[in-house]
């Protein structure tokens, strides 16, 4: 069975016109010389229950080589049909002058025609067809359609209105996980998949308690409470702060870790409450050390302070 007979029996036959036309595409496309032309049918004559009537193909020789061409047949007006009847057939009116034979005749040429004027506009039915085809494409494929993936990443920095230097693909992924916002909210387990998704790296989150060790209260005219008057000590607030870890594997420059960490910062405001303080801290598991010109701190190079 050629690839043909394979299309006709598969259940992309059965799909709208503009699909069927980019699955097939993608089914030949190992084929690059290949030609694909459209031709309508036309729905005057008899309504189709579906796009795609038939496929048929075509040889042809260009340069002494044998190319192939396939033609996907669909029920569906060309610009021929569209036009005025009265541009190509002039009106044939049958009287006594005229014998069955002739009508018949008359008949079998206007469908010659017919034909002949729809294998002419074939090319323009063919580019037309292609150009509904890509807008499909940009609707059904638009996280993967090029002009479908610049209209979503600016509609991506629009909504999220944060300065924050991502690739169009790290927007895409915050962007998405924004929408279903309610499965990240205060989910510490989840928000580590999310930013180890984003960013690349892994991310600890834990929950640590908020003191406050200047007194946050005011002045009871010459007493201070918790200091003068009172409560003594530091005063443990009931929202805790949120401690977010940054683990790296392999060596990194501390810039970039200042960058990475701050962006770490601004997509957690999306998800925990604002009144909880984000904390960022730096770990890694790779040797690291900070140069001085030739030197080592802490191996030939030492601070101290006068």
């Amino acid at each position: 069975m050629d690839k043909l007979d394979t299309l006709k029996r598969s259940e992309i036959i059965d799909f709208i016109g503009e699909v069927f036309f980019s699955e097939m595409l993608d089914f030949f496309k190992e084929d690059k010389h290949k030609k694909f032309w459209v031709k309508c049918k036309g729905i005057n004559s008899r309504a189709f229950s579906k796009d795609v009537v038939n496929l048929t193909n075509r040889g042809y020789v260009v340069d002494e080589d044998i190319k192939e061409a396939i033609f996907i047949h669909i029920s569906r007006n060309s610009i021929y049909h569209q036009l005025p009847e009265s541009f190509f057939h002039p009106l044939v009116i049958s009287g006594p002058t005229m014998s069955h034979a002739e009508v018949v005749e008359a008949i079998r040429e206007n469908r010659k025609s017919e034909e002949d004027n729809i294998r002419f506009f074939m090319p323009f039915d063919t580019m037309l067809f292609e150009k509904r085809v890509h807008l499909t494409d940009r609707y059904l494929n638009i996280f993967t359609e090029e002009n479908s993936k610049k209209v979503l990443f600016n509609l991506a920095r629009k909504i999220i209105d944060k300065d924050i230097p991502f690739s169009k693909e790290q927007y895409y992924k915050l962007f998405l996980n924004l929408c279903n916002s309610e499965a990240y909210k205060e989910n510490l387990e989840n928000l580590e998949h999310l930013l180890k998704q984003i960013m690349g790296y892994k991310v600890a989150l834990k929950y640590v308690q908020h003191v406050h060790n200047t007194s946050p209260f005011q002045t009871l005219g010459t007493a201070i409470l918790g200091h003068t008057f009172g409560l003594e000590g530091e005063t443990i607030s009931e929202f805790d702060d949120v401690s977010a870890t940054m683990i790296v594997e392999d060596a990194i420059n501390y810039k970039t870790i200042v960058n990475n960490m701050n962006v770490i910062k601004m997509i957690l405001e999306f998800f925990v409450f604002p009144n909880r303080e984000i904390m960022l801290q730096f770990q890694t598991k790779a040797a690291s050390t900070i140069t001085l010109g030739q030197n080592y701190l802490g191996y030939n190079t030492i601070l101290i302070t006068s």
